[in-house]
């Protein structure tokens, strides 16, 4: 009889002890119990599916799918994730989805008319709570993660959208007792990625290149435009604040190299490189006759002490690392030490503004170029308690202070005329040293249901004290639980 077995894969990850999802753009889609609790040493089937260089080593009849749920005790926030993987005549198709839906969108809700606790001479209108409504910093922002893997000889290719972007642009509402003809918001970054990688090694030995590309574009902008004059007496739209930029970033990697092996024994070396610059392109309003005009700045317009900057920042960095893994019987190690060095180069002009409101330099100039070393070493455990049945898995992650090396080259200036000029040289240890040790288990039940799981014993990154294997948050609390079913 024809094999009709298909395969289906169910998550439930529930977390019974405090911890926090990043609302800053992700690192990673989507990391298992087993890959957080080893430090990414040893991987499941949840991350290889949507990875490119790694979809090849999913094994499915029919298809794979994988639904997860990740709470957070400290917000109150939960992050869905779901997955779906088929090929398709020799062609892998996977696709992906994290993230919380429309939790964290405002209702704005309004009122129609004058609310009973107007003041005197109250404005008659749809009266918006704005400053409620948006999040500044983007900290609370909806987050969504969607990706879509094609795989096609030997190679992978992916399409990743990543935002946590919400606006609030309403026309004729009011606000603080004023009447505006509009009203634009906005928080939060919109992040497109294009990744590609080969899911084979190209030698015997390694090396499993792979590329991707990403276009960041962070949002923090305010415009409104009042209905007549506004409480400065002026008219027109008036920029708020305008802290926009555009974060393109070019990563690469050679995909590892064995040049050791035996008895169990192997040792690989790795190269990868990040190129990231940031763009910046906003606005300033400037007051012409009583009415606003707005002007360009390529840098950063926020009201305060400092209100204009233009600003430029261009980092590389290079991380050669050093691979090791060994396996017996029950008994499997991995290591990686990343000796990460990053190169950055920032300019930051304090602005000012002359009579007819054009930028010209006001106070100091600054071009800092700064060297990181701060080397990261990860290691990993696995112990078979009971052979293609029960494994224990363990990992921890060691970080050093950073070594810094730093030259500011500043210059001052009053009315666009340098006034004088210096030379810094900043030298440091930068950094707590940071540690993590975290403790979790494999049980695959049969040969069609297992479970993964990280457990209490854990401490975030940089904690420091004892870890206490039976209090609460210990040994019988887990982190997070995943479960995957194979029919």
């Amino acid at each position: 009889m024809r094999n009709r077995v298909f395969t289906i894969a169910l998550f439930l990850s529930i977390i019974t002890i405090s911890g926090a999802w990043a609302q800053n753009l992700p690192a990673n889609l989507w990391t298992s119990p087993q890959s957080t609790t080893t430090e990414g040493r040893y991987r499941s089937n949840a991350d290889d599916f949507i990875r490119p260089d790694a979809y090849a080593g999913v094994k499915f009849n029919k298809w794979f799918g994988l639904v997860s749920f990740l709470g957070d005790s400290a917000s109150n926030d939960a992050m869905a994730t779901a997955g779906f993987a088929t090929s398709v005549k020799n062609i892998y198709i996977g696709a992906f989805y994290s993230g919380n839906f429309w939790a964290n969108v405002p209702a704005n809700n309004y009122i129609q008319g004058v609310p009973a606790t107007a003041p005197n001479g109250g404005v008659e209108g749809k009266v918006y709570d704005i400053y409620d409504s948006i999040s500044v910093s983007g900290v609370s922002n909806p987050v969504n993660n969607i990706a879509l893997l094609v795989g096609v000889l030997d190679m992978g290719f992916r399409l990743t959208w990543r935002t946590n972007y919400q606006s609030f642009n309403k026309s004729d509402i009011v606000t603080n007792n004023q009447l505006y003809k509009k009203y634009q918001d906005e928080s939060g970054y919109i992040a497109p990625q294009i990744a590609w990688a080969m899911a084979k090694d190209l030698t015997r030995n390694g090396i499993r290149p792979y590329a991707s590309i990403d276009l960041v574009f962070y949002r923090d902008y305010q415009k409104i435009k009042a209905d007549g004059p506004d409480v400065s007496g002026n008219e027109g739209e008036y920029i708020g604040r305008s802290l926009n930029h555009f974060d393109p970033s070019l990563a690469a990697g050679l995909g590892g190299y064995t040049f050791y092996s035996k008895d169990g024994f192997k040792l690989s070396a790795d190269f990868d490189y990040v190129l990231t610059f940031n763009f910046y392109d906003n606005e300033y309003s400037i007051v012409e006759d009583g009415m606003y005009k707005t002007r360009k700045i390529a840098g950063t317009y926020s009201p305060g002490s400092n209100p204009y900057v233009q600003e430029f920042f261009i980092s590389n960095q290079f991380t050669p690392s050093l691979s090791g893994s060994w396996s017996q019987d029950r008994l499997a190690l991995k290591f990686k030490l990343n000796l990460p060095l990053s190169v950055f180069t920032r300019r930051q002009d304090s602005m000012g503004l002359n009579s007819s409101g054009n930028l010209l330099y006001e106070g100091s100039s600054n071009l800092a170029t700064t060297f990181t070393f701060r080397p990261d070493l990860r290691l990993a455990m696995q112990y078979k308690i009971i052979p293609n049945r029960l494994t224990l898995n363990t990992g921890a992650r060691i970080q050093t202070t950073a070594i810094t090396s730093e030259t500011i080259e500043q210059e001052y200036y009053t009315d666009n005329v340098r006034d004088y000029g210096s030379k810094l040289y900043n030298n440091s240890f930068g950094g707590n040293f940071a540690s993590r040790f975290s403790l979790g288990v494999s049980f695959n039940l049969t040969d069609n249901f297992w479970a993964e799981a990280t457990t209490g014993v854990t401490n975030s990154f940089g904690n420091e004290g004892a870890i206490d294997l039976f209090a609460p948050g210990g040994l019988f609390s887990f982190g997070s639980i995943l479960v995957a079913l194979k029919f």
